[in-house]
């Protein structure tokens, strides 16, 4: 375990310049070209908050599913108002969670062969985050695009989440 949080130690102490990076793919790649939209800056803080609580997400905490729900959920509807397609929003989440794996892979950390048991299990946890920061996302840019003004969308949200607990909460 001590490595997988030397890796999540590593991507958040270098929130900065991995931010930074992340924005000029964006802002470069012709699949998320919507994302010009944005400042630098804006990018810049979308991806740095996220960095930086990465930790926290990815750690097995009681109730933090229900935060990454809301919190991607929100995204989506932000993407969807700002005019943003769904498939260059999910293409920027996969590109950013492929840019931390480019990333710690580069960093040499892995010296042993035990270690490489470790950067699996720190890929499958990274890759869990993603899936259902993607899944939550397109959950949030639906409600904005597919809304039918429902008074219930707090409580669909609610079933929504609690149907896919077993998939949100591995053990």
């Amino acid at each position: 375990m001590l490595l997988i949080n030397r890796f999540i130690g590593l991507i958040e102490d270098h929130a900065e310049s991995l931010s930074l990076k992340w924005v000029e793919e964006i802002r470069s790649n012709s699949l998320t070209s919507g994302y010009t939209r944005f400042s630098k800056k804006e990018l810049h803080d979308i991806v740095f908050a996220r960095f930086r609580k990465l930790g926290d997400w990815i750690a097995k905490q009681q109730n933090i599913d229900s935060e990454i729900a809301r919190n991607f959920r929100e995204i989506g509807e932000a993407r969807a108002q700002a005019g943003i397609k769904s498939s260059e929003m999910v293409y920027a989440l996969i590109l950013e969670r492929d840019m931390l794996i480019q990333y710690t892979k580069e960093q040499g950390i892995v010296t042993e062969g035990i270690d490489l048991n470790r950067v699996i299990q720190f890929g499958e946890q990274l890759n869990f985050f993603y899936d259902k920061a993607i899944y939550f996302s397109l959950v949030g840019y639906e409600r904005v695009v597919c809304s039918t003004e429902s008074s219930g969308e707090e409580s669909e949200f609610e079933k929504t989440v609690d149907g896919f607990k077993r998939w949100l909460i591995r053990e």
